[in-house]
Formats: structure tokens, sequence, C-alpha cells
């Protein structure tokens, strides 16, 4: 890995926030991400000395001009590392994040953004946790932008079906001037494990240095999603979690993007990633949360062959969903064959086109339910 560095913009140990980005061929949008970071607006309320960030790219071999586009800033905050070889999205996660010198860190897609102020307010949030930020794991909700950098209307939420437990914390909402929520970590892992979600957005995500070191980076050779499987173990390390509701960050959506990228694939990627994660999940992880192996498998094809087989379905994609279920097969034959949701999808399956719509409808009712309990006041709130 070659590597170009700027000086160094604080004596070791100073910075207080790296932000890492990874990147492959992005040169048209790594610039606007660079930009976002650097126009962040910090150090009013807290003070110089707790402001300073470093942004720390680390390049997988771009065939494009992105070399070219970072290392043209001539900002001292930049550090700049080129893989001699594309060694993998998971293997690049790893490299930048060896980077990272800040005592808290968050990774940011190079074709992402920040938007004005998402930093101070991290500051405000660490600033009023005291040392509880130590221990802590936040994130926020993101506005979606297309390919051009316009926002669509659209906004992604930490997913509401693992922190639906969550208790407002009126106090921090009042010290960043946005609602925040909190959850206890084990509690919050325990959903994500039953649902085999990740409960914050990977762009959001922000947290210390120590927990990083603690469990081992992005290591793990997931192919899709090693970022839902490193916060998996930051939050079986962590001890409790927050999330700001408000969209503090821009996911960009286009054709060269992550979910375009698992369609390609026939969700083979992701459903390889979760299967492994079945039997390769550190058991200290299972442990925090209080859920067991056998647990985790049943999750498996709950979640990930029956229930996005019916997404898959109501979509029309009617190979992807069997494909789930060929998969499920042979991964876990008797959990398969006890599962009602899944006997369902093959019911529909053989209905043909009539069994599309009826997915589809079934999937309209299951979603306009779960928006409905959203809406309920929370008993922990």
């Amino acid at each position: 890995m070659t590597t170009s560095m700027h000086p160094a913009a604080n004596p070791e140990g100073a910075v207080a926030l790296s932000v890492m980005i990874p990147n492959f061929n992005y040169g048209r949008y790594i610039g606007e991400t660079i930009e976002s970071v650097l126009a962040q607006d910090l150090g009013r309320d807290l003070g110089r000395d707790r402001s300073h960030f470093e942004i720390v790219v680390c390049d997988n071999a771009s065939t494009d001009d992105s070399v070219r586009v970072v290392s043209g800033y001539g900002d001292p905050r930049i550090r700049l590392a080129v893989n001699p070889c594309n060694v993998g999205f998971s293997s690049n996660l790893e490299r930048v994040a060896a980077m990272a010198r800040g005592r808290r860190m968050l990774l940011l897609s190079s074709d992402d953004r920040m938007t004005p102020g998402a930093l101070a307010a991290y500051e405000r949030l660490e600033a009023a946790l005291g040392p509880r930020a130590d221990a802590a794991v936040w994130g926020s909700a993101t506005a979606v932008i297309d390919s051009a950098g316009q926002r669509t209307g659209v906004q992604f939420d930490p997913d509401p079906k693992c922190w639906r437990d969550s208790r407002d914390e009126p106090e921090l909402s009042r010290a960043i001037g946005f609602p925040v929520r909190s959850m206890p970590a084990a509690a919050l892992l325990r959903r994500s494990l039953e649902l085999l979600r990740s409960p914050l957005p990977f762009l959001t995500t922000c947290y210390p240095k120590v927990l990083h070191d603690a469990v081992g980076s992005y290591a793990g050779g997931r192919l899709m999603n090693p970022d839902k499987w490193f916060l998996w173990k930051v939050l079986s390390a962590a001890e409790i979690a927050y999330r700001i509701d408000h969209p503090l960050f821009e996911y960009r959506v286009h054709d060269a993007g992550q979910g375009p990228q698992e369609l390609r694939s026939g969700a083979l990627k992701h459903l390889a990633d979760e299967y492994i994660a079945t039997f390769n999940l550190p058991q200290e992880v299972l442990d925090k949360a209080g859920v067991t192996r056998d647990a985790l498998a049943a999750a498996f094809i709950e979640q990930d062959v029956a229930l996005r087989g019916l997404v898959a379905l109501s979509q029309g994609r009617r190979a992807m969903a069997r494909r789930g279920i060929d998969f499920g097969r042979a991964a876990y034959p008797e959990l398969l064959r006890a599962n009602r949701k899944v006997w369902a999808l093959r019911a529909l399956l053989a209905l043909g086109p009539v069994g599309t719509r009826v997915a589809a409808a079934l999937r309209q009712r299951i979603e306009r339910r779960w928006k409905e309990q959203e809406s309920r006041p929370s008993d922990a709130s």
C-alpha cells in the first residue's frame, strides 16, 4: 500500500474524529464527499482543542481519476493511501480504518455526503454525554440523493424495528437541537440479531476507536455488508446506543451503488453473508445479546429466505425468491421445512402471476401495520 501524506494537522493523539473514506472508481463523486466534510463548521461551541478532525482515504486501486481528485486537495487534514492492487471491499474497510488516529471514527462512502452542521451536532452530543461517550455508539437519519446530488424526498431512518423499545432523551435533544433516543447496546444488539438487520445507517455511525480496536476492526471477509457485521461486534462491546432523528447525512442512490450490485448478483452475496454469520459470529457477541446460534439460524430462514423472498416476489422477482428457498434448503433444510412463512411463499410462487399480486398486497398490509405501530407512543418514552 503506497501512501501520500500531507503534513500532520495536529500532534499525534490530538484528532477528535477520523472520517474514513474507502474508495474504488468513484472519482466523479469523491470530491463532493470530501468537500462536504471540509465544509463542516466546528469548534464554535466546544473550542478548537476538541474540534480537530482528519479525513483518511484508502483507494482500492481505482482505474479512474480518483487518486488525482483526492491528491488535488492541499488540505493538511487529508491523508491518502493507494492499494497496489484491489484487495476487495471488506479488506479495504480494514485498511482505511487502520489509518485512523482519531478518538472517534466514522465510515463515509466515497459517493455520500455530510449535511452542514452534521459534525457539530455530533460534537454537541459527545460533550453532553461526557465520560459516557467512551462506551457509546450513535448515528442519525439520512436523506437520499440521486446521481446528480439532488434530494429525492426519501429519508432513511435508523431501523424502527430494531429501535422499537428506545427511550426519548429530552436533555440530549435540547443539547444538540434534534430529537435523540437511546437504547442499551445489549438490547439493540439482540433486536438486530433477531431481525438480522443493521440498527444504524453505516454512513452515520460514529464509535470510539477503543471499541473499534477491541473488536478487531472490519475483519470477517463479508461480501456485501461488512459494516453490519462490524456494528454488531461494536454493540457487543458498547454500553449504550443513540439515534438522532434528523437527516445529518445524504445517501446517494445510483446504478453503481450497493443496492443495484446486490440485485445483479441475484441476492446471492447477501445470502452468503447472512448464512456465514449464523455460524461465524463471535460467541461473545451472541452472549451479549442473549441469542443462541440456533436462534440465529432460524432468523436467517425467517428473515432472509421467507420475508425477503416475499418482498422479491411482490416485485416480480420470482427467480430471486426461488433462489433464496434453494439456498435455505441447502443451508438449513430442517428449519426451512418447519417455517410456515416459507410454505406460504412456496404456495404463492406456485400460483404464478396471481401469487405475485397476492404477495404485493400482503407486503402492503404488513408495511401498513408496522407504520401504525411506529406512530403509537412507545411505553419506554
